[in-house]
């Protein structure tokens, strides 16, 4: 139990750390303040997913887990909504290529990248706008090109983490509406009638305010709940 709550203290405090540095720090850092606790290289991709979702850029870290897809893997894995956002992309980056060079050079490395970061939780489309919203801020601080594209990879990472948490928490809410609908059918086949929001607050154990705000959501109407 000590050690647990140590561990979590640590994390907290690299937490902290990060935020000190506008939400980046590099994984040496992170390395060196777990070196004493001996984690194996599974833990650690804990640690920096665990950064990763709280929006910590982390300098210098690469996934480990899985596999590269080849290109033809990848292709296949991408919807076809992507499929044709790809598509059209690409043309659009040969119209820039014959306008200004250097900048189309790097909107394909960031596309590159965009695609290497996807695992189909985040549409891809989404990733490369991030990816290209990291390279303009980047290209604003520095002209080192591994700077450059290592704070892009930095950027569509974080993002698609949060946005991972943003469909976890989505999720969540429709499962809660789900079990909502059903306890309020369960509970008019028991009394043959309406119900109030009254008793469907004693029933579900929730506050009537909670209830209302998941009946909105349902597309419900709660005077209707509360009729009798």
């Amino acid at each position: 139990m000590a050690d647990r709550l140590e561990f979590q203290g640590k994390l907290g405090w690299i937490l902290e750390e990060a935020k000190r540095q506008d939400n980046r720090i590099r994984k040496e850092e992170i390395e060196k303040y777990f070196e004493d606790d001996h984690l194996s290289d599974e833990q650690m991709e804990l640690v920096y997913d665990y950064l990763l979702s709280q929006k910590v850029a982390v300098s210098g870290y690469e996934r480990k887990h899985g596999r590269i897809l080849t290109e033809e893997e990848r292709e296949k894995s991408y919807s076809e909504e992507e499929k044709r956002y790809l598509r059209n992309y690409q043309m659009e980056l040969r119209e820039v290529q014959g306008e200004q060079k250097g900048l189309s050079e790097f909107l394909e490395k960031v596309l590159g990248i965009a695609e290497s970061v996807h695992d189909g939780s985040v549409f891809l489309g989404d990733l490369v706008q991030e990816g290209n919203v990291s390279l303009m801020l980047a290209l604003q601080e520095t002209e080192d090109e591994e700077k450059i594209l290592e704070a892009v990879q930095e950027g569509i990472e974080a993002f698609q983490e949060e946005q991972k948490d943003v469909h976890v928490r989505d999720r969540k809410m429709v499962e809660k509406v789900d079990e909502l609908e059903r306890q309020i059918k369960k509970l008019k086949e028991e009394m043959g009638r309406k119900i109030t929001l009254e008793e469907l607050a004693l029933y579900t154990d929730r506050s009537e305010a909670e209830i209302r705000s998941v009946l909105k959501l349902a597309g419900e109407e709660v005077k209707d709940e509360e009729e009798n």
